[in-house]
């Protein structure tokens, strides 16, 4: 129900060691290759509040690999022959991790901050508004009728919520809420719901047009356009989510599974029109970068502003049809966006500290 005084501490010296490249920024660029001792003790707590950043949030895994690379850097002339190097000193290293563009502030991160937190954030308003459930609500009217319906709603639903929303984790969260307990219900036993439920959001990462953040950082480091990216992940996509729906199918039959009744099933065209007009900015950035064939942050910086106006506008009308007050209905769709922007940010979270983490493997291996 709080936050402890040594997170709040760690909180902002995490943020004044990450803000200090901007805040000297004039006086690093004169000094690049010889750190004064300010500079290495700044980037010395960013390389440990990183670490332990990123063992909070994804788990010890990577931080260790981080760390044997970091260990490796400096004992490199004591390793076997086959991996030796001669090893740098901690201004040289501290200058490429923490000074220069070849270690935590390399490709992945840049990535990460300039494009794949706003399609985080694209999805996170499209699920605030709503558009999960009605993606779910529209595959359950058109597969929960079928043999282990439920599970196939499942794959589409996080399919559908793929198109816009290149994280697993937030794909699970949105739509294995409603998914799991429907699986549970017809039959399946709730590890083989989990496990549906897991593998079609993991899926969603791989389902065009907004990927995970591997696709940006694999278009920027080939230095093609994002959309030949987009047209090399499209297959795969098919092809994986038609295994899934083949998978699901035979585990339906394997358990004697039935479908749902017509009586259960929301009416297709009715749940299709409820929520039509989410499908406008999904439209509008594919249209954005297929068809005109703008940058992907500035087709994801458009659909954003016009996210927020049907977040804005879609209360309202709801509320005047119902013949109530504009005034509430207004004010929660001011708060659905601030949420939504904590949300984006919190969605952005694991993938940020992923490749700042990762530009430090990066940044060792660029040593030599």
């Amino acid at each position: 129900d709080r936050i402890p005084l040594l997170d709040i501490a760690l909180g902002i010296s995490a943020a004044v060691s990450a803000l200090y490249i901007a805040l000297d920024y004039d006086g690093l660029i004169t000094r690049y290759g010889a750190p004064i001792l300010r500079d290495l003790i700044m980037g010395a707590a960013l390389v440990i509040l990183l670490l332990e950043a990123a063992r909070r949030v994804i788990g010890p895994a990577l931080p260790i690999i981080a760390m044997l690379f970091c260990a490796y850097a400096f004992f490199g002339p004591y390793m076997p022959d086959l991996i030796a190097f001669k090893g740098v000193s901690l201004n040289r290293f501290m200058g490429q991790m923490t000074m220069s563009t070849e270690g935590i502030y390399g490709i992945p991160l840049d990535v990460s901050a300039k494009i794949v937190f706003l399609f985080v954030l694209f999805g996170a308003m499209l699920d605030k508004a709503g558009a999960g459930r009605y993606f779910i609500q529209l595959a359950l009217s058109l597969l929960g009728g079928f043999k282990g319906g439920p599970a196939k709603d499942a794959i589409m639903g996080s399919g559908l919520t793929g198109l816009v929303s290149g994280s697993s984790i937030a794909n699970i969260v949105t739509t294995g809420t409603f998914t799991i307990p429907l699986m549970k219900k017809v039959g399946y036993p709730g590890t083989k719901a989990a496990a549906v439920e897991v593998a079609a959001s993991t899926d969603g990462q791989l389902a065009p047009p907004i990927m995970g953040a591997a696709a940006f950082i694999i278009a920027e480091y080939v230095n093609v356009p994002y959309v030949e990216v987009i047209k090399a992940a499209a297959v795969p996509a098919f092809a994986s989510y038609a295994a899934l729906f083949y998978i699901t199918h035979i585990e339906a039959s394997k358990l004697g599974l039935r479908g749902m009744s017509l009586a259960e099933l929301p009416a297709f065209f009715r749940t299709l029109i409820s929520g039509i007009h989410y499908l406008v900015p999904i439209l509008m950035l594919i249209y954005e970068m297929i068809v005109v064939r703008h940058s992907p942050e500035l087709a994801a910086f458009n659909a954003i502003w016009v996210m927020a106006i049907i977040m804005l506008l879609q209360n309202p009308v709801k509320a005047r049809l119902a013949n109530e007050p504009l005034g509430p209905a207004f004010k929660q769709g001011v708060v659905d966006i601030f949420s939504a922007l904590a949300s984006g940010a919190r969605n952005m979270v694991s993938v940020a500290l992923a490749t700042a983490a990762a530009g430090i493997i990066v940044g060792v291996v660029a040593l030599g």
